[in-house]
């Protein structure tokens, strides 16, 4: 889920699914409230789950990486979660090996079967993710003749294992977009026949106004799928042509140089046919650092660089390390914040673009008047704030989901 290395302007993604993931790889497992049966007769007409589980009927989904888990060397046990703040969480990653398995040293069932024992103890849906950034080349393989059964097998291993449904991040491959659309179609129609039942997500990219992609794709899939997510945060960079501009702007500025915006994406996908209940958009819970001369979004880079992002950069850690009042903006046109600093820190920020409350408790709002789905989190461990140093809760982020979105 995580922003992978985007190449120059990026000129939006053209990944038939899934658009920014995280490097680190991954790998995720199935759930229990989705049965499966394995003589389970075609089905001609898929009937995708029905599970609102907020009184505003909004999804909030965490993603959850393995690496996060203190079994794995991370620091974010799954007792730390503010389960309040949640109504979904995705376990990342299960990655294809490309033979219909898994890459060896993501999710394990140990950190599996505690994840799903908590959401479901907490009334909560857990979620296998499948995929991750660049994991493309995996899917492509296990969807060929010769592994595709044992990949279909795999999946619903992860379903029996006890996750609730499967969450497709399809990102890059060596195959042109047609082909990949043709097998992740195949993918998704084959889930559905093999479990009718279960929550199925699948996650696209946002959109570059200057390089619109063609979506008809997403229009004629969403009826199999229960939520189309949009990994909406990393939109900025310092790419050729680009100006300085927010990690993941609620509004776009309508300026060719800042040339996306959450807003102005979600509309592409609804242009094509995806319902609004079925759209959900992102929010990271870190932030993107840039280097001198940028000290404020929209400002030409003269050199700048991108010094840190997803990881070095959370929420958490800008807190702590970062945000000072004096240094605190809080763009309103765009509903962003950022901090605008002298350089002297460890990564040589001056100018830090990242998600707080303010901009949350607006993105919740306008995805409530807008109808949407709800929002996905990248990731839930990055908002996590052990000292409370800054910051009144050591779930702050999630807090603030709790109660503008999902109450």
């Amino acid at each position: 889920m995580r922003p992978s290395s985007w190449a120059v302007g990026i000129a939006s993604l053209t990944l038939a699914c899934g658009s920014s993931s995280r490097n680190e790889g991954v790998d995720v497992g199935g759930d229990a409230a989705a049965s499966v049966d394995a003589g389970l007769d075609a089905v001609t007409e898929s009937t995708p789950s029905s599970d609102a589980m907020s009184p505003s009927n909004a999804w909030v989904m965490g993603y959850y990486p393995s690496w996060d888990s203190p079994a794995n060397g991370g620091s974010y046990a799954v007792t730390s979660i503010d389960w309040d703040g949640l109504t979904h969480v995705a376990a990342a990653f299960y990655v294809p090996d490309g033979k219909g398995g898994w890459e060896s040293g993501y999710f394990d069932d140990a950190t599996a079967t505690s994840l799903i024992g908590a959401a479901h103890s907490h009334g909560k849906k857990a979620i296998a993710s499948i995929g991750g950034s660049g994991t493309g080349a995996g899917f492509e393989g296990s969807m060929g003749t010769s592994y595709q059964s044992t990949f279909l097998a795999s999946l619903a291993a992860l379903v029996t294992l006890g996750y609730d449904g499967l969450d497709i991040d399809w990102e890059g491959g060596n195959l042109t977009v047609t082909e990949d659309q043709a097998l992740e179609t195949t993918l998704i129609d084959s889930i559905r026949t093999q479990s009718p039942t279960i929550v199925l997500t699948m996650t696209a990219g946002y959109e570059n106004e200057n390089a619109l992609d063609d979506l008809s794709f997403y229009g004629t899939i969403i009826s199999q799928l229960d939520r189309l997510n949009l990994m909406t945060y990393g939109m900025s960079g310092a790419w050729q042509g680009w100006q300085s501009w927010h990690s993941s702007p609620l509004h776009w500025d309508n300026n060719t140089s800042t040339p996306t915006g959450i807003d102005a994406s979600v509309s592409h996908y609804l242009a094509v046919g995806v319902p609004a209940a079925k759209l959900g958009v992102g929010s990271g819970f870190y932030g993107e650092c840039y280097t001198s001369p940028v000290t404020a979004p929209s400002q030409a880079l003269g050199g700048s660089q991108l010094a840190a992002s997803d990881g070095t950069m959370s929420y958490a850690a800008i807190m702590d390390s970062y945000y000072t009042p004096s240094a605190y903006h809080y763009d309103s046109a765009s509903a962003a914040p950022y901090l605008t600093l002298s350089g002297s820190n460890a990564e040589k920020c001056t100018y830090v673009s990242y998600e707080d409350a303010t901009s949350l408790a607006t993105k919740a709002a306008w995805v409530k008047s807008q109808g949407l789905g709800g929002l996905i989190i990248w990731t839930i461990s990055e908002g996590y704030v052990a000292s409370g140093a800054n910051v009144p809760a050591q779930n702050p982020l999630l807090e603030t989901l709790k109660t503008s979105l999902l109450q």
